[in-house]
């Protein structure tokens, strides 16, 4: 079997030739790239938009224009596929490519377009790609892709952590962060619920680090206080900053579909790394990750201060330097 990415298939079997430009949508590595030719990525992940600025590309986290081909890699999130497909459709003046994972649910989007137009189907490495002649897909696609007020009244749009609601874990967090004084910041922000909760009217300044680009926008328009400060970045790779009084997260334990713990372990030494030395670090996590022994490893202080819900809310101060 080939070690080539999936959506070289049509390539390498010559039923594809690269377009003069190439947009392609969700790229999540350089492999295989340099095959199509000309190409512009839109990646709004800030780890990956540095892996892919990095290896020389363009790259942006949302983009428009006309493109000769356009190639949409899969999310795990529906809604934002069909609303990516649409969009490929309107930017593409050849063809549109979709590429992913059966767990991607590469195959209810097969069948959703081939209702509307004739596709041509490669399967490879436990997925799909497929493509087809750019044509028009259904309004609703895009309007369901679109950002809108969700239960808790706060815009969100799919594909951003806990889109429809609020989460069980930050619910449970949330009474822990009244009456936080001096600077605050909220690392893994999302859409913003979690650091408007902490905006009380000691907070000085809060500072909402989120590496996802669409939520981050979000939260600018969710949390419009002016002491509010937003950064799109990598927690795991901050720049030194003048210190924090308190730290704030609801970390993601995945990227993909496996737990991957030391996530939340980079956010903790991360959030150590911020404070100042009688700082405090309040988190919640899922009740089965193993962040005791972490917090120990950069905190003299840390207390578990409730378990419910299957998530853990500790709180953490003095790190150790």
């Amino acid at each position: 079997m080939s070690r080539a990415p999936r959506f070289l298939a049509p390539f390498e079997q010559g039923l594809l030739t690269p377009a003069s430009n190439t947009l392609v949508i969700r790229a999540d590595a350089p492999l295989g790239l340099a095959e199509l030719g000309e190409v512009i990525i839109e990646q709004g992940f800030a780890p990956l938009y540095q892996l892919l600025t990095g290896a020389g590309y363009t790259v942006t986290p949302h983009t428009s224009g006309r493109f000769g081909m356009v190639l949409v890699n899969l999310t795990r999130s529906k809604a934002e596929n069909l609303g990516n497909i649409a969009r490929a459709c309107q930017m593409s003046d050849g063809v549109v490519l979709v590429n992913g994972a059966k767990t991607d649910g590469i195959e209810s989007l097969l069948s959703a377009v081939k209702k509307v137009t004739q596709v041509e189907v490669i399967s490879q490495a436990h997925g799909k790609v497929f493509w087809f002649d750019a044509t028009a897909m259904p309004d609703a696609w895009l309007a369901a892709a679109e950002p809108a007020k969700n239960s808790a009244g706060f815009l969100t749009a799919p594909g951003m952590f806990s889109s429809e609601k609020v989460d069980s874990g930050s619910a449970l967090l949330a009474p822990y962060l009244a009456g936080m004084k001096g600077r605050v910041a909220d690392l893994g922000a999302g859409w913003g619920w979690l650091a408007a909760q902490a905006l009380g009217p000691d907070v000085s300044e809060i500072l909402l680090v989120e590496a996802e680009h669409m939520a981050l926008e979000a939260a600018r328009k969710n949390l419009t206080d002016p002491r509010a400060i937003f950064l799109w970045a990598d927690v795991l790779a901050l720049p030194k900053a003048a210190p924090f009084d308190v730290v704030i997260s609801n970390p993601p334990f995945h990227q993909g579909r496996a737990a991957q713990p030391e996530i939340g372990a980079g956010f903790i030494k991360s959030a150590a790394g911020m404070l100042k030395p009688k700082g405090r670090f309040l988190m919640v996590a899922n009740r089965q990750l193993p962040y005791e022994r972490v917090l120990e490893t950069h905190f003299k202080k840390w207390a578990m201060r409730e378990q419910a819900s299957g998530f853990k809310v500790f709180e953490a101060s003095n790190p150790k330097r």
